[in-house]
């Protein structure tokens, strides 16, 4: 017995041809239908998704123009910063460079300037240094030249009057003559020898510092007189006039007495030394300075005078007034000087060439100015 489930079968296998012709026609269509539904569904679900991969493909085109150019324009102002940066940190390091380079310029001008003044010193010290030494080989020249012609002259101012001493003493033993005759001429040899020899001492005093002045209170016008009598024999011999004027009374003068006779003889006796026979030599003295606090000593004569040029040197040791005299040794002048000047005094000279000179110095008036004897 055919069950249930086979009966549609069955049913369906009973049909007419036709209708199952038609059947399948209606069910061919109507799976037509339904495949052109789905394929229309489809069609449109797949449009839909065209439509929107579209959409989502340029809104992401879109994004990445947008970020593209948010980022061109992100480099651009990043190119710009850096280029500006870059500018900046040039600008500085030129800056810096400038700076460093002005810096070595100016270390290197002032290391050339240190150098430059360096030798410049250096080249004018040499020629400082050059001088000097020239300035004293040319005077250790003249001091040796000054030293030969003052041995010279030493030698012959010795030998003088050691000789005179020497003939007067060989006349005494040879023949009867006028003793005191004889013995005058040894006197004065000896004399002559004894200042010479003073001189050269009283050089080495003053050169060594050792000048000793024993000041007193003396009768200025008996000192005078003093020395006008020791060297009156010498100026009558050579015809020469010698005296003090009678208004030369000054008083008293505050000095060495023995030195003051050391001073005035030298300039007497260089006096006489260039004033020809039938000279005149003329000792004065007279008060001077503002209150009359000094004395004023003179001694003229109407010699040959001396020339102006010499007179600078004149009172320097071992000068003489002529280059070829002879007559002393240049120490008179000198050691005069220093002897006034301790007093404390001045010594000057006036002289035209020709007519005659006259030496001046000055010594202190006043009883306050006595001090003891000191070695200098």
């Amino acid at each position: 017995m055919a069950s249930e489930k086979d009966l549609p079968r069955r049913s369906e296998r009973e049909k007419p041809p036709v209708s199952r012709d038609a059947g399948r026609i209606k069910s061919g269509e109507t799976l037509r239908d339904s495949d052109s539904v789905s394929e229309q569904q489809a069609d449109s679900n797949r449009d839909a998704e065209r439509v929107e991969a579209d959409k989502a493909k340029l809104q992401s085109r879109s994004d990445s123009d947008a970020s593209r150019d948010l980022g061109r324009a992100d480099m651009g102002r990043s190119g710009a910063e850096r280029q500006s940066e870059g500018d900046e940190r040039l600008r500085v390091e030129r800056e810096n460079s400038d700076e460093a380079i002005e810096a070595e310029r100016f270390r290197t001008d002032a290391a050339t300037e240190m150098g430059r003044t360096h030798h410049q010193a250096s080249v004018k010290s040499s020629a400082q240094l050059l001088s000097q030494e020239q300035e004293s080989h040319q005077k250790t020249k003249a001091t040796l030249t000054t030293r030969e012609e003052f041995l010279a002259i030493v030698s012959h101012d010795l030998r003088n009057p050691l000789n005179n001493i020497s003939m007067a003493a060989q006349n005494l033993l040879e023949e009867p003559k006028d003793v005191k005759e004889l013995a005058l001429s040894i006197n004065r040899s000896a004399g002559e020898m004894l200042g010479l020899i003073q001189d050269l001492l009283d050089v080495e005093r003053i050169a060594a510092g050792k000048l000793t002045l024993h000041i007193e209170q003396h009768d200025v016008s008996e000192i005078i007189k003093q020395a006008v009598e020791q060297l009156q024999g010498v100026a009558v011999s050579q015809g020469v006039t010698l005296e003090v004027e009678p208004e030369g009374v000054c008083g008293y003068v505050v000095c060495d007495r023995s030195r003051v006779m050391q001073v005035l003889s030298n300039l007497i006796g260089n006096a006489l030394k260039f004033t020809p026979a039938k000279g005149r030599i003329c000792v004065s003295c007279q008060r001077s300075g503002p209150e009359g606090e000094k004395v004023q000593i003179s001694v003229s004569d109407n010699g040959e005078g001396i020339a102006p040029e010499k007179i600078k040197t004149i009172f320097e040791r071992f000068s003489q007034i002529h280059n070829q005299d002879r007559r002393g040794i240049g120490l008179g002048l000198y050691i005069a000087r220093m002897m006034v000047e301790e007093h404390p005094g001045r010594i000057w000279v006036e002289s035209t060439l020709g007519e005659g000179s006259t030496f001046h110095f000055t010594l202190p008036f006043r009883s306050s100015a006595v001090h003891e004897a000191k070695p200098q």
